[in-house]
């Protein structure tokens, strides 16, 4: 059976290879590293689920996802948005989100696996009553009990895995913070200077209307100086 494909759309490589690692093996993912590019790996791929980081680049999150709703079979595509800024989404689209899920970041391995699986895994037939069977089969009674007992190496696994993963978000997430603020104290600044420029400016057309007037009384004074030499 062909493995389902899961697109990563996200500026941060880091990202890119964590989410990866963490669903390798159960789906075919895919990756780009901004809107432009996911866009078009989309359109050649037309992937069953699409991870899609909302700040990015040129085109953010929700302005891709825009573009990949025109697109004639990708109108209906599962999109998992994930952000670690979640009221800059909230800026564009208002809560609750109706054209996406949306998954905040830090998330753990498991979290990220349970979101995907609701909307690929088909509804599991139900199992047979564990408790009829291990009442018919001693020998699978005591399998159970020395399975619980020993150490669960896989669950150690995936706590690791989750514990790498929050820490690289967590490490991505203090980085995006970090400059989203830089960005708006620029913005701030350069308005502050923008604002005394402005203010220069009405000071030296001000000045400049002054000694305009100065002068016009000047060359009224030697009109007059002179029409007196004449007399």
């Amino acid at each position: 059976m062909t493995a389902k494909k899961v697109l990563v759309i996200d500026d941060s490589i880091m990202i890119r290879k964590m989410v990866k690692s963490i669903l390798a093996g159960k789906y075919d993912v895919l990756e780009a590293s901004d809107g432009k590019s996911g866009l078009d790996a989309a359109r050649r791929a037309f992937p069953d689920l699409i991870l899609l980081d909302f700040v990015m680049p040129k085109y953010n999150g929700y302005q891709t996802l825009q573009a990949i709703r025109r697109v004639e079979g990708l109108q209906k595509v599962p999109v998992i948005m994930i952000s670690g800024l979640k009221e800059q989404v909230t800026e564009h689209v208002p809560e609750p989100f109706t054209e996406f899920d949306f998954l905040e970041k830090p998330f753990e391995a498991d979290v990220l696996v349970s979101r995907i699986q609701n909307f690929l895994t088909p509804e599991p037939a139900q199992p047979v009553s564990r408790a009829s069977s291990r009442s018919s089969d001693p020998v699978t009674v005591r399998q159970d009990h020395t399975v619980a007992e020993e150490p669960n190496l896989q669950m150690i696994l995936n706590r690791l895995t989750s514990t790498e993963t929050l820490l690289v978000q967590g490490i991505e997430n203090l980085i995006q913070r970090e400059v989203v603020a830089r960005f708006n104290d620029l913005n701030t600044r350069i308005e502050h200077q923008d604002h005394a420029i402005k203010s220069l400016n009405q000071r030296m057309e001000k000045i400049s209307e002054q000694i305009e007037h100065q002068n016009k009384g000047l060359m009224v004074i030697l009109r007059e100086l002179k029409s007196l030499q004449g007399k």
